[in-house]
């Protein structure tokens, strides 16, 4: 038999054939296949480069992605995905000055502090970049060593002006600059999913990414410091969106609220989660043993099915052995932990618990985190089950995966 007969064969064969055995090639192992002859590149090509991966510190970079692209710019056809592991301000709108025929995905994750890049050269390399036609899903993740954000200019915006988008993760940027944009600057209509995390933002400029949809599904919020303005602003700059809104996860953490009102989500229908720290959500009257029955009416949204009590955490810690020898800390194995919670917080889980079917009758799920561990005197746990509410707790994670189908069952 010649010894090209075998790669005869591998070229007869349909295309969608040919990829299913490449598959079980490892990248490198299809590189060297690709490079054997034109034929084989032309089938390897749009298999090889349908993800990108770039490496800091490598000659596999933003910046030699882009050479690359350069150098071979028929692939770039072939490219769905790009995951990109860091900010380069000139690399990063180098791409993006590039129309992606196919990409349907970008992800860009940065840890630590970005390079800087002149405002001259930014604002005129901003000018070529281009709308990508088929983006769906731009993550765009900076991650500084120090607690603060990274600044975003006005014309920087057009680094998420992507018409097809339906989900947008931000992560530790300043793009308060977006609120003096065109009210219909940004075109995101199928806008479903919006995560801004660790971010600084002005109202007008959240209202820019939230005004241009009537679709989206999903919102997180998410601060570990002060909020950038009152809690009690949010349910109005979320009107567009309150007949579609399933989801809202408020991760907000160790401040206290701007006002002492609270917020009204009384008007969002189809709000069936919600993550929420309880006095931002009741106000300052929630720690003031006020009637919960005309708070909860007042505030929460009424078909809430799935509850997340964030920031409660069951305090007065008891760490025991087996003998019942008090120890402070953190459990070790063969050890147990005893946690209470503050009379407010236990007042109003023990209310969510025995009057939901006045109050919130959809209500299956309260969530906190270390719950497990939380003594029940009063048998909470056992009035919960009587009443068809599901307590439970978070560990190990301060994420939720939602699963809306999940919820449209419950």
């Amino acid at each position: 038999m010649p010894l090209n007969s075998g790669h005869s064969y591998f070229f007869n064969l349909p295309l969608e054939i040919q990829w299913w055995i490449l598959r079980y090639l490892g990248p490198c192992d299809q590189a060297s296949f690709l490079q054997t002859c034109t034929r084989a590149r032309d089938i390897v090509e749009p298999l090889l480069y349908t993800k990108v991966y770039t490496k800091i510190g490598t000659y596999n970079d933003s910046t030699g992605l882009v050479d690359l692209l350069f150098r071979r710019p028929h692939i770039i056809r072939s490219i769905h995905i790009l995951i990109l592991d860091e900010f380069h301000p000139v690399a990063y709108r180098q791409l993006m000055a590039i129309e992606f025929p196919n990409l349907e995905s970008i992800i860009m994750h940065h840890e630590g502090e970005p390079l800087s890049i002149d405002d001259e050269r930014r604002r005129s390399m901003n000018e070529f970049v281009k709308e990508q036609p088929n983006l769906t899903n731009l993550t765009f993740a900076i991650e500084p060593e120090n607690p603060s954000t990274v600044l975003l200019e006005q014309d920087d915006a057009i680094l998420f002006r992507h018409r097809k988008l339906r989900r947008i993760r931000i992560s530790h940027v300043d793009f308060s600059a977006f609120g003096g944009l065109d009210a219909d600057y940004f075109p995101h209509s199928d806008l479903k999913r919006l995560l801004v995390d660790s971010c600084w933002y002005t109202y007008g400029a959240l209202a820019q990414l939230l005004s241009p949809t009537t679709k989206l599904i999903s919102l997180l919020l998410g601060h570990n410091a002060q909020l950038p303005f009152s809690e009690r602003l949010y349910p109005a700059l979320l009107g567009p969106v309150r007949e579609t809104l399933r989801i809202l996860d408020l991760t907000w953490r160790h401040k206290i609220p701007l006002g002492n009102e609270g917020m009204d989500f009384t008007r969002f229908p189809n709000l069936h989660f919600l993550r929420v720290p309880p006095i931002y959500l009741l106000g300052t009257a929630y720690t003031d043993n006020a009637d919960l029955e005309g708070l909860i009416r007042s505030r929460f949204p009424p078909n809430l099915k799935m509850l997340l009590l964030e920031n409660i955490v069951p305090r007065s810690i008891r760490v025991m052995d087996e003998q019942g020898v008090v120890f402070p800390g953190y459990p070790r194995p063969g050890f147990t932990l005893e946690l209470t919670l503050l009379p407010h917080d236990y007042h109003l889980i023990r209310f969510l618990t025995t009057e939901k079917d006045h109050v919130l009758p959809l209500l299956k799920y309260v969530l906190m985190y270390y719950m497990e561990f939380l003594q029940d005197p009063a048998g909470i746990f056992s009035l919960a089950k009587d009443h068809g509410i599901m307590l439970s707790h978070l560990s190990g994670s301060d994420h939720i995966n939602h699963l809306l189908e999940w919820l449209d069952e419950m």
